[in-house]
């Protein structure tokens, strides 16, 4: 992409992560200096499991400081982070992106609400949904991307990531009895699925790679119906193969605390959007019967479990770095009862 990127400031501060609303007045000065932040609306966001969230609000204009969760520069690459901010905002598919700090960045609220398990099913919304992840797969990725998928590496990162002995003797005993194969076991379940997956033929797009509910939302109209859907945070966005972003949207239907993957939509929902989707980043018109969506379908049904491996192992990286408080270890057990279920897909699949 040979677009030129407007220098963004950064503030040479390192915002304490416990006392995210102090720290990120220091942001504000320097982002909105004619604000009067003692008027100004704070509001701290705590859905977050990666990154802590505050807004800052005056009249109609919002800013939200990130704060990054400690450790995470050890699996996230920021400088790509922002790359993806500056690349996406040129193509219009993200916000303005105002001042990166040494622990974070600051940038354009969007106004609307966050999806949930249900209105992500309602056809209204689920649309929209498929026709903005088609235009995201349709951005150019440009030099230096390569049009190699990368979440092989990622997921290399991440094994190695893991400690032989965790420094939580209670997080140590959970891993082995949640997988009592251990790293050598993990490894296997890392080969199955890459020796089927890389033999499936599905394109390298520019991928979010991380569509859970909450990263997603919705603005409506003045009548209440949803108009227009965006999607936030990049930190784990890559070229990458497109029916693995489509699969960890779907698998995103069973929402994130207490995951329920009976979500998981029909095969009726499925085509669908499959459908829409493909309308808009073929740009032709598709009646539900086309071979392209069952293929498109296959696809995405297998990837489930490449999308399984990735966050199981970032739930045990997670288990022993982050500082926030949620169950990662009960999350990657979730995922991977899960995966033990999917992967019975990959058996049906020849090989090489």
């Amino acid at each position: 992409m040979a677009a030129a990127f407007e220098q963004v400031p950064h503030v040479p501060i390192c915002v304490d992560g416990e006392n995210v609303e102090s720290g990120s007045r220091i942001i504000m000065k320097e982002i909105r200096p004619d604000w009067d932040l003692d008027k100004a609306r704070c509001k701290l966001f705590t859905d977050g499991i990666t990154n802590k969230l505050v807004g800052w609000f005056s009249g109609d204009d919002g800013v939200l400081v990130r704060v990054y969760g400690k450790n995470t520069d050890r699996h996230i690459d920021r400088a790509a982070e922002c790359r993806n901010f500056k690349i996406l905002n040129y193509a219009g598919h993200a916000p303005d992106l105002y001042a990166t700090f040494d622990n974070g960045i600051a940038y354009k609220f969007i106004e609307g609400e966050t999806l949930d398990t249900i209105t992500v099913r309602e056809p209204s919304v689920y649309r929209l949904v498929a026709r903005q992840m088609a235009e995201f797969h349709k951005v150019d990725i440009g030099d230096p991307w390569t049009t190699k998928p990368q979440v092989w590496d990622k997921i290399e990162q991440y094994f190695n990531l893991i400690p032989t002995t965790f420094s939580s003797a209670d997080n140590d005993e959970r891993f082995r009895k949640t997988f009592p194969q251990g790293l050598p076991g993990l490894r296997t379940e890392i080969d199955t699925v890459r020796s089927t997956l890389e033999n499936i033929k599905s394109p390298t797009v520019f991928s979010h790679n991380d569509l859970l509910l909450t990263n997603i939302i919705v603005q409506r109209n003045a009548a209440g119906h949803p108009a227009k859907v965006a999607f936030i945070d990049y930190e784990y966005s890559m070229p990458n193969y497109q029916a693995f972003d489509i699969a960890n949207h779907f698998i995103e239907f069973a929402g994130v605390q207490q995951p329920d993957f009976s979500l998981y939509p029909g095969n009726e929902l499925r085509t669908d959007w499959l459908r829409i989707y493909l309308e808009e980043y073929l740009g032709l018109p598709m009646e539900p019967d086309d071979s392209r969506i069952g293929d498109l379908k296959d696809q995405v049904d297998l990837f489930v479990n490449l999308s399984h491996i990735l966050w199981i192992l970032w739930a045990i990286v997670q288990t022993e770095y982050s500082e926030i408080d949620f169950d990662y270890i009960g999350y990657g057990e979730a995922r991977y009862t899960q995966y033990l279920i999917t992967k019975k897909l990959l058996e049906k699949v020849p090989h090489k």
